[in-house]
């Protein structure tokens, strides 16, 4: 963000400036509203155990 800004503006700010300066026009990081009504969190309990290990350990690529 901070090159995008220096590119378009010649301007340059620290990645703290740009975090202060988007806070203060009302822009804040984009976290999700609510969490899926079909969700299911025994699935999600064995899948975190059971298959996130093994996607895990697999090599990038």
């Amino acid at each position: 963000m901070t090159r995008l800004i220096f590119e378009l503006f010649r301007v340059r700010y620290t990645p703290r400036d740009v975090s202060y300066l988007l806070h203060r026009i009302g822009w804040t990081p984009q976290v999700p509203q609510h969490v899926a009504a079909e969700r299911d969190e025994d699935k999600v309990v064995t899948w975190v155990k059971k298959t996130w290990p093994q996607v895990k350990v697999l090599p990038p690529g």
